[in-house]
């Protein structure tokens, strides 16, 4: 959208790995140098661990991009594997052949037999395993047993291993003491500093086509501090910065605009309110929740003297809070119900949000920013005065409260869901994301045992997806899959 107004030749801060926008700081240099180790003939095993976003699998891509001609790599992406199933993707991604009923004895023998081929041809043969902390011990006790895959005085094949700081963790366990005595090159990669956040912006911008830097000094420091340094975080605010200053006409992103889009990426710092300010009254659940709103109506009137909705709110970093009880009979003396505008609107007669309770609808208290609140494509009632609501429309252009949204629930949500948890609903995510499940996949429990894992099991490939998702909305990639984060996968839909 703002590629001719900035005179760029392509997206400069998209989040996909691409190798050609590897920005060389000085971390990133040393990281890159430690794994061309494997490009030696030396071999052996190589670690590499960093924060989510640092930029890991980019510098792999940058790694596979750099291998000479003739010399093999093999990228497993997926580290929930069998033993079994390791061997037989190494296999397949260097094209060796094996007997699909062959034995974890036979495919070592299958691997190692090709394995000596590419050597007498002097061909390096490299494996790189992404998201290596999701790999159990007994699994990667199988990584140990490739690094016995040698000659006399050759590695024959050089492992890197690739992953979050739990990584670390995870090789430094008494029991896989044998395996991290093997690696020969570690390097752990930290955040941009403040002036490599700088220098990365602008050379971004240079790989993109522009020929001068968008940023001025005062939103840098904004994009760095509200990053933290993490790459990924970077590109998300700088883009939807860029697009706030194509759209207010500006010639470089300002403070006032990298602000803005630290906002609309991040979200609002959540902030207790101060004493004497607005309260936010919850309803209780269970048969005495009618008395809790009546409690909480009448004190909201002594200390206001105004009606306000009894209803749970949330902040600009969750994912929302349901309400299942029923609207302060307050309301009655508001000019319009929220809740009856919004039924009405759909044909429904609907006097409380219990009375959804069997339906596919559910009421949702938010207080999200009114751009977000637009392109929803759900129902929604806003405040647009003390005593006045309206179903929201491209008109309106202020509100004075929180929102109500008339959730329609995707098939199969029951509740939030979170990493490792099992709910119909994630097969619905699965097929919005477009992240099939393979049903051949084996899940490795405690002690090596084999299981087939669930398809609605919230594995970490699809936490991973989830997380992309939310940067790519604007949303706190907090990997949780709640209202929020669903009602922007319901978009087009």
């Amino acid at each position: 959208m703002y590629l001719e107004y900035f005179g760029l030749q392509r997206l400069p801060f998209t989040i996909s790995p691409d190798p050609e926008f590897l920005y060389p700081s000085q971390g990133h240099q040393e990281a890159l140098a430690h794994l061309s180790y494997a490009l030696t003939d030396q071999g052996g095993l190589i670690c590499l661990t960093g924060e989510v976003g640092t930029g890991k699998t980019t510098l792999c891509r940058a790694l596979i991009e750099s291998v000479p001609d003739g010399d093999h790599v093999a990228y497993i992406f997926n580290p929930q594997l069998s033993p079994v199933e390791l061997l037989q993707s190494i296999c397949d991604e260097l094209g060796i052949e094996y007997s699909e009923n062959s034995s974890l004895k036979e495919l070592y023998a299958d691997l190692n037999l090709g394995l000596l081929r590419c050597f007498s041809k002097h061909q390096r043969v490299i494996c790189v395993i992404d998201e290596a902390q999701s790999m159990p011990a007994p699994l990667l006790e199988q990584i140990r047993l490739l690094t016995n895959l040698e000659t006399h005085r050759d590695k024959l094949l050089t492992l890197v291993l690739v992953g979050q700081p739990e990584l670390r963790d995870l090789l430094a366990r008494y029991d896989l003491r044998q395996l991290n005595q093997r690696i020969t090159a570690r390097y752990h990669l930290d955040h941009l500093s403040a002036d490599d956040t700088a220098s990365y912006l602008e050379h971004r911008i240079v790989c993109a086509g522009g020929d001068s830097m968008l940023f001025d000094r005062a939103s840098v420091k904004i994009i760095h501090k509200a990053s933290g340094g993490v790459p990924r975080l970077i590109n998300s605010i700088a883009d939807r910065a860029l697009l706030g200053a194509y759209a207010t006409g500006a010639a470089q992103v300002s403070a006032a605009i990298a602000r803005q889009a630290v906002e609309e990426v991040i979200g609002k710092p959540s902030q207790r309110p101060a004493s004497g300010r607005r309260w936010k009254p919850v309803a209780l659940a269970g048969s005495a929740g009618a008395l809790g709103v009546l409690v909480c109506v009448a004190l909201a009137l002594l200390l206001f003297r105004a009606p306000v909705p009894v209803a749970p709110s949330d902040s600009a970093l969750s994912d929302g809070t349901l309400s299942d009880g029923t609207l302060s009979d307050s309301l009655a003396d508001v000019a319009q119900n929220p809740l009856n505008l919004l039924s009405q609107s759909l044909g429904m007669d609907v006097e409380s949000c219990s009375d959804l309770l069997q339906s596919q609808y559910r009421c949702l208290w938010v207080d999200w920013p009114l751009a977000e609140l637009k392109d929803l494509e759900q129902p929604v009632a806003v405040p647009v005065a003390r005593s006045s609501w309206r179903v929201l429309s491209p008109d309106i252009s202020v509100v004075t409260g929180d929102a109500l949204v008339l959730w329609q629930l995707p098939p199969g949500y029951e509740d939030t869901v979170k990493p490792g948890d099992t709910a119909a609903i994630i097969r619905w995510v699965r097929s919005r994301l477009g992240i099939n499940w393979n049903q051949e996949w084996t899940s490795i429990g405690p002690g090596g045992v084999q299981f087939q894992a669930d398809p609605e099991f919230y594995d970490p490939l699809l936490e991973q997806a989830v997380a992309e998702f939310q940067i790519s909305h604007g949303l706190k990639a907090d990997r949780i899959i709640g209202p929020r984060t669903l009602m922007h996968m319901q978009r087009g839909g």
